[in-house]
């Protein structure tokens, strides 16, 4: 018997829950990508055959309700019959599906028929995270457990229903990784492991040749075939073999791909290209390579060196002039030549001296400044642009090209800091010295003075330390004490021989004034003053005192005393209900001081105080709703009218995935941008030009100039550059680029493909010929193939045809669904098929004139040219005997297909913004090998 399944006083076996009409039900918000998803899913699933190897036997139906609910109390008798009916229920999980109501009826339902259990429901998250677009009916399950006393008790517990995701930057990827992900939605469905299904489904076809291969072997050697023809089969049982050793590893470039191993990728892909004495034909690592290295296009933004650490990266500069590059991670800090790729040296706390000490060390680099100038190539023709898709709530649009920019750091020094010493590193050579020499007489107030170090901290992007003075006991000679006196030594510009020298009496604080101090000037000082009075009472205040001939004057009243926080001893609601202001950090931006602060239950507002820097005087406080702020050392940006040319002064919060636009005096809301990843680094000119770099890897260039004073349409930027893989840090200098992900550092250079053939578009017709002999036409309505094609569709083998042709002996055929089908030869049944690309809504207004089938040297290959998608015209190179994809081309707002030339065997592509065209060969395997062996050398 199978597992028993109780509910309320129905009990049904797994017999009968196999016996239900649906595999499954989805349950989807009705909106257009989420239906657009659920569509695609339930193709997939339907079409879907189990791998033999599993021996089951099953031909799945998928329920998909068309409409929307009814606007009643309850839910629809057919959507009920059809809950009943599933066995499984697939949630299409969006940012929008806690708001639907009927969506969670659907969950809570199927829950109640399974026991309260959400073990047969399985989650595709295609937006957002899971902890904020999960409804909470997903996110418990009841189960049944006994107690001490042998008694059935009912216990809820949180549970993960997620099964598969999707989620990108765009809808485009998200069906694209559709195409893989819905197997870790039918892995569960036939009860077995996604790797194990994903490698069945991928190799099905050279599985299927070698069980061939293999039986073909086994009768031959049971009937004792002469020994030579033995040889002959083994030999290509070990060919097929090979062949599927690279199809694999073509496989795992993928994985790495998609997993951001850019150089790791290529290289494999690479790899898995048999040598030419091989004499074979592996599809996948063409496609692979020629995808990876963009061989189609004119310049391709790769990665050209590879940078390794043994652990996580946590920070990343380009030093030297660009010359070298730094790293941190846990174990130390690296120093590499950035065009080798050499490891000059790497710094260790046992190097330093520190091995067994509890720092860490640390890798600080100079104040990062405003840019000077930055040179831009506009790339757009006519005024047209392309936006970015998925971006932002913003208009982002491709067009503009960052070819110089003025004003980056050269950063001749970094520094190393561990247990409260400092050197200053030589980013040329990787010689390293302490940061200063410890003054004669300072060292003799010490016991140890060999050992005595300074306390080194950051002051307004400057190196700062504490200065005591010491004094000789009268009646025990050789014994110094403290004065009370104390200095605090600013070093401008990170130069130990320029100092600052500022005097303050520390006795009222016994030693922690110097910890406080947020800012500093000739004129001014600012602290935070956290502290528990004689009471017991707390209280977090900035202060500003004035600064008079070198000393802060901190036995006057202070210029500024806000309260941030306070609360009595006796009062401890803060502890339980956090919701009280709390100080997070302060800094000097220009002519201002801002400080931040946050408050709510679960810190979820931020504010900012604005004051006069040289007055102290507020100026207004901005506060915003957000749960997590950018890094520290950069919370705002201030942009002055008279640089931008703006109606007003402009404040810019900087948030964790927003830009806050208001207006400085009066902090009015101007606009926000809200972008779909955190982000990662900011850099910007004075006069309002801001350059956003996302974890999803694109960096934008935002404009904040001449802006109304209320937001009346969408603010707009430009897509400047995109890894096109998720990115933990980056950094860039003049046209170099930097990317990490988790312990490596990839150096990117926009590569221009030199096989790319600029032509002018006088010359565009001769390779969009109409000519019969270089393309096929489309039978599909002719008196042999028009009654084929009705007999496979009354079969429901086909969808609607979009073009037909035979060729040699077989018809091929061009479905609607973007399905490529070869029928037998009895015309009775599809053979093989491949998909090309997923339905869409659109795909409903495509005709047949859209559809351009190309000849090409090869006889036994066609290159199918779609062109149903606005700004998206794309081909794919077809082998027809083994109905494998040797190439996509096109598909890339940097190029898409634009025709072909037999002749030449050459495509046209066309970047439409541009308004450029340009010839590309049609790679052979030998050839891309080549190319891909080039790279690879390269990078070596």
């Amino acid at each position: 018997m199978g597992k028993e399944i109780e509910t309320g006083e129905k009990t049904e076996n797994k017999t009968e829950q196999n016996n239900r009409r649906y595999k499954a039900f989805i349950s989807y918000r009705h909106q257009p990508f989420d239906r657009k998803v659920a569509v695609t899913l339930q193709k997939h699933l339907e079409t879907f055959h189990p791998p033999k190897q599993l021996e089951k036997k099953e031909k799945w139906r998928v329920f998909r309700d068309e409409t929307e609910l009814p606007t009643s109390a309850d839910l629809s008798q057919d959507i009920r019959e059809a809950l009943e009916n599933s066995e499984y229920l697939i949630v299409i999980c969006s940012s929008m599906l806690v708001q639907s109501k009927w969506c969670r009826e659907e969950i809570s339902y199927f829950k109640s028929l399974h026991n309260n259990s959400t073990q047969n429901i399985l989650a595709l998250l295609i937006e957002g995270n899971p902890g904020e677009v999960f409804p909470e009916e997903l996110c418990w399950s009841e189960e049944i457990r006994k107690n001490a006393e042998g008694e059935e008790i009912r216990e809820k517990i949180e549970v993960e229903p997620l099964a598969a995701n999707i989620t990108a930057d765009s809808e485009r990827k998200s069906l694209k990784k559709l195409k893989t992900e819905y197997l870790r939605i039918a892995a569960p469905l036939l009860d077995c492991r996604y790797d194990d299904l994903y490698q069945r489904e991928q190799k099905r076809k050279i599985h299927r040749s070698l069980a061939v291969m293999g039986g073909v072997t086994v009768v031959v050697g049971g009937i004792g075939i002469y020994s030579s023809i033995m040889a002959v089969r083994l030999n290509e049982q070990k060919r097929l073999l090979q062949e599927e050793n690279y199809n694999r590893m073509a496989v795992q470039s993928d994985y790495m791909w998609e997993d951001g191993k850019v150089t790791e990728a290529i290289e494999t892909a690479v790899d898995a290209l048999p040598d030419t004495e091989d004499n074979m034909s592996v599809f996948s690592a063409e496609k692979a390579i020629a995808e990876k290295l963009g061989v189609f296009q004119r310049e391709n933004f790769l990665p050209v060196q590879k940078y390794e650490t043994t652990s996580y990266i946590t920070k990343v500069a380009f030093v030297n002039s660009g010359k070298n590059v730094v790293a941190q991670d846990a174990t130390g800090v690296y120093l590499w030549e950035t065009e080798s790729g050499k490891l000059v040296k790497k710094y260790t706390k046992t190097e330093m001296g520190f091995e067994s000490s509890s720092w860490d060390l640390d890798l600080l680099l100079d104040k990062e400044k405003p840019l000077e100038d930055i040179k831009l190539q506009k790339n757009v023709s006519g005024g047209n642009a392309m936006t970015d898709g998925g971006g932002t709530n913003e208009l982002m649009l491709y067009g503009y090209k960052k070819i110089m920019t003025k004003g980056e750091a050269q950063n001749s020094y970094f520094y190393l800091t561990c247990e409260k010493r400092l050197w200053r590193v030589n980013s040329e050579t990787g010689e390293y010295e302490s940061f200063e020499k410890v003054d004669a007489k300072e060292k003799e107030w010490h016991y140890n003075s060999e050992t005595y170090a300074y306390e080194y901290r950051k002051i307004d992007g400057q190196f700062a330390r504490d200065y005591q003075e010491y004094k000789e006991n009268e009646e025990i000679p050789g014994l110094w004490e403290e004065t009370g006196k104390h200095s605090l030594i600013v070093y401008k510009e990170n130069d130990s021989n320029q100092k600052e020298i500022y005097n303050y009496e520390d006795e009222k604080y016994f030693g922690y004034f110097y910890d406080e101090i947020l800012s500093i000037s000739e004129d001014i000082c600012y602290v935070n003053i956290s502290k528990y009075d004689d009471n017991g009472d707390y209280s977090d205040k900035i202060i500003a005192y004035a600064v008079e001939n070198q000393t802060i004057m901190r036995n006057k009243s202070p210029l500024l005393e806000e309260t941030i926080e306070e609360h009595s001893k006796d009062d401890m609601s803060w502890i339980t209900s956090p919701e009280k202001e709390s100080f997070r950090y302060a800094e000097r931006i220009g002519d201002y001081f801002v400080v931040r602060s946050v408050y709510g239950t679960n810190e979820e507002y931020c504010k900012y105080r604005v004051y006069d820097y040289k007055t102290a005087k507020k100026i207004s406080e901005i506060t915003v709703n957000a749960y997590t702020c950018y890094k520290d050392e950069k919370s705002a940006l201030i942009f002055k009218k008279e640089d931008t040319n703006n109606y007003t002064d402009v404040f810019l919060g900087i948030l964790n995935q927003e830009l806050i636009l208001t207006e400085l005096n009066t902090g009015k809301l101007i606009y926000e941008y809200t972008f779909p990843t955190e982000i990662i680094k900011i850099r910007y000119l004075e006069n309002g030009i801001i350059f956003v770099s996302l974890k999803n890897g694109k960096e934008y260039m935002l404009g904040i100039r001449e802006i109304e004073g209320v937001k009346n349409e969408k603010g707009y930027g430009w897509v400047i550059q995109d890894f096109e893989k998720e990115i933990d840090l980056c950094e860039s200098y003049e046209n170099n680029y930097i990317g990490v992900r988790s312990n490596k550092v990839y150096l990117y250079q926009d590569l221009e493909n030199q096989n790319a053939e600029e032509i002018e578009e006088d010359k565009v017709l001769l390779y969009q010929t109409q000519n019969k002999n270089v393309k096929y036409p489309d039978y599909t309505q002719s008196k042999t193939i028009k009654p084929v094609i009705e007999d496979l569709q009354k079969q429901g083998l086909i969808s609607e045809v979009m073009w037909s042709y035979k060729i040699g002996d077989k018809i091929f055929l061009y479905g609607r669904d973007g399905v490529f089908y070869k029928i037998n030869e009895e015309l009775s049944t599809v053979e093989e098929k491949i998909t090309l690309k997923e339905e869409t809504e659109e795909n409903k207004n495509e005709t047949s004139e859209d559809i351009t089938v190309w000849r090409t040297q090869n006889q036994n290959e066609i290159l199918l040219e779609d062109e149903t998608e606005a700004h998206n015209r794309r081909a794919w190179l077809i082998n027809l005997d083994k109905m494998e994809i040797r190439y996509e081309i096109g598909d890339d707002v940097k190029g898409q297909f634009a025709g072909y030339s037999q002749k030449e065997n050459k495509v046209l592509m066309e970047n439409w913004l541009e308004e450029k065209y340009w010839l590309c060969p049609l790679y052979t395997a030998e050839e891309l090998k080549e190319l891909g062996t080039k790279w690879k050398n390269q990078t070596d």
